[in-house]
């Protein structure tokens, strides 16, 4: 699962506050079942099931296998459980990229030609282009309204000349600096073709300052010109010459890889069908979106995401050997969730018009930490059908269920709802072994997830009756607006805590809570002189500081109450 921060706003127990009576205690042969697919699929020897790589294949067979014994129908018209598809893995430099500095004049014969990856490299967000142009040297490129301190005034005429920027800031490269805000090239960038820039060529003019990263990231959006980072010493031998010229072509290109989803269905020549996803992809041995700052190891994923896999497997066994015969079922383990929800998406699109026949979509990301003593579900999608009041109604074997009304998310149901399907997404909550090599099968909670496989069963089957169910368009924002913040205090929080405060479900190592001494499972009642009494209140708080920010922060550790204090 990508994870990103939700608001839960409602809480409700179907047996609890609706006088349900449900003691059904989930099937040891389930549980055993659950747990069997679980270490298989999150086995060293499947390797993070990275998309694209070998673990992936020993995974899509796994589940190939078990829709067989299933007796699970094609969905692809390939005789095949499997549904290709591309995606992009990384960029790289191609070597039509090339920088020329000519001085004097643009017609001189005397010119220097710099070295891609050794004088000169691409930074993430450059444009594909080829550029030629007068260079002009605008300093920091930094425009302060705060500070009265503008780099660009008097410059004259600056459309279409390509800018040198120097990365460092009138304060220097200092987390305690009052432009660290400009600390990020990004906006400076951004500022620079408001001004008319061409391209920009940044430098650093002192040894101090560290070089901006040269990483690649495909999921960049590129900003419109050319941007590259000149090295020191070419910078240095340029800098005495008033003339500058320049022609500078930045060409990235996408690698391209495979990737498959398995999908089976059962087939009741019913009109419409219901799509069970999960997704059975993970991070491999930890190369992109890892949390882990340790060596090289593998990242097995057993909650992300062989849980959901695991109940996938199961409810589809369980809905083969029913009497539940109104809708068709589809079960579709995608890969490429970890990349962008790629997988899902192809799915969608290959789908075309018979997307029209789907009913709705249940997901399962992340369904193995379901807290024993507490029981608290996530449920996001609840606003996406007014169906799914049902929910209410349900024996959930003591499951505390917590909806959101968003259909969009960092999971496969995204791909769908944006089809106009309604859509819901089952999840146990964030954890400190999230995308971290720590995330093995012997930390899972099996009867949980068979509890809320039994939950899901009973949904689909009091349903079942209704046919087509209709679809909601849900408000981007359907609450308060979440505050904007730019300071992290390095946690996570515990997205199922329905006390007072905000739990902490994990701690990021080199973050301001580590270092202060923070722990998971401290409630935070207070941040700075902000009482904190939930999420949201402390998502407000937080947005009250910047980078280099001192504050103190009160904690509930058990019973006793604690003060830290943090830097941001």
């Amino acid at each position: 699962m990508i994870f990103r921060l939700v608001l839960f706003p409602f809480i409700f127990s179907a047996n609890v506050l609706f006088g349900q009576s449900y003691n059904a205690q989930p099937d040891s042969a389930l549980i055993q079942a659950l747990k069997y697919h679980v270490y298989s699929l999150a086995d060293d020897s499947m390797e993070g099931r990275m998309t694209g790589s070998e673990g992936e294949k020993k995974a899509y067979r796994y589940i190939s296998n078990e829709f067989r014994e299933i007796q699970l129908s094609y969905v692809m018209k390939n005789n095949s459980y499997l549904q290709e598809f591309s995606f992009v893995m990384y960029k790289k430099v191609d070597d039509r990229t090339a920088l020329k500095l000519n001085w004097k004049d643009k017609h001189a014969g005397e010119s220097g030609c710099c070295q891609v990856s050794e004088d000169f490299y691409p930074l993430g967000y450059s444009e594909n282009k080829s550029v030629k142009g007068k260079c002009v040297d605008v300093g920091y490129g930094i425009v302060s309204t705060t500070h009265g301190y503008d780099d660009y005034k008097g410059r004259g005429k600056l459309k279409g000349k390509i800018f040198f920027i120097n990365i460092s800031t009138p304060e220097g490269i200092n987390p305690h600096s009052s432009f660290g805000e400009f600390l990020d090239l990004r906006p400076r960038v951004e500022m620079a073709i408001e001004k008319g820039a061409a391209a920009v060529i940044f430098y650093a003019a002192e040894d101090s300052v560290p070089e901006p990263d040269a990483l690649l990231n495909k999921n960049i959006r590129p900003c419109g010109i050319p941007v590259v980072f000149l090295d020191k010493q070419r910078y240095a031998y340029y800098k005495g010459f008033k003339k500058l010229y320049a022609e500078l072509t930045v060409e990235l290109i996408d690698v391209v890889d495979t990737g498959n989803n398995v999908a089976g269905m059962i087939d009741n020549n019913a009109a419409t069908t219901i799509v069970i996803g999960a997704h059975y992809d993970h991070l491999g041995y930890g190369e992109e979106g890892s949390l882990y700052r340790g060596e090289k190891a593998i990242h097995n994923g057993a909650d992300d995401n062989a849980s959901g896999v695991a109940l996938l497997i199961e409810l589809a066994r369980k809905l083969k050997s029913s009497d539940l015969k109104n809708n068709n079922y589809v079960f579709a383990a995608f890969s490429g969730e970890e990349l962008g929800l790629y997988g899902s998406k192809k799915f969608v699109e290959q789908f075309g018009e018979h997307t029209r026949k789907i009913n709705y979509m249940l997901n399962f990301d992340m369904v193995g930490r379901l807290n024993p003593v507490e029981r608290n579900l996530q449920v996001n999608g609840y606003g996406t059908s007014p169906s799914w009041k049902i929910l209410q109604k349900i024996p959930a074997d003591s499951i505390r269920i917590k909806t959101s009304d968003s259909g969009t998310g960092p999971s496969d149901h995204t791909s769908f709802y944006l089809k106009d399907i309604p859509v819901l997404h089952f999840f146990t909550g964030a954890h400190d072994d999230y995308h971290k090599p720590s995330d093995d099968a012997e930390r899972v909670n099996y009867s949980g997830i068979a509890s809320i496989l039994n939950l899901t069963y009973a949904l689909i089957d009091s349903l079942d009756d209704d046919g087509k169910i209709p679809f909601t368009p849900v408000a981007a924002d359907t609450s308060q607006a979440t505050p904007k913040f730019t300071v992290t205090l390095g946690v996570i929080p515990d997205y199922m805590f329905t006390g007072e405060g905000m739990r902490i479900d994990g701690v990021t190592d080199g973050k301001p809570a580590a270092k202060a001494g923070l722990q998971k499972g401290d409630v935070v009642i207070q941040l700075g002189n902000h009482k904190v009494s939930d999420l949201m209140t402390y998502m407000e708080a937080l947005s009250r500081f910047k980078k280099g920010d001192s504050a103190k922060v009160v904690v509930m550790r058990e019973q006793e109450k604690i003060e830290f204090n943090v830097t941001f």
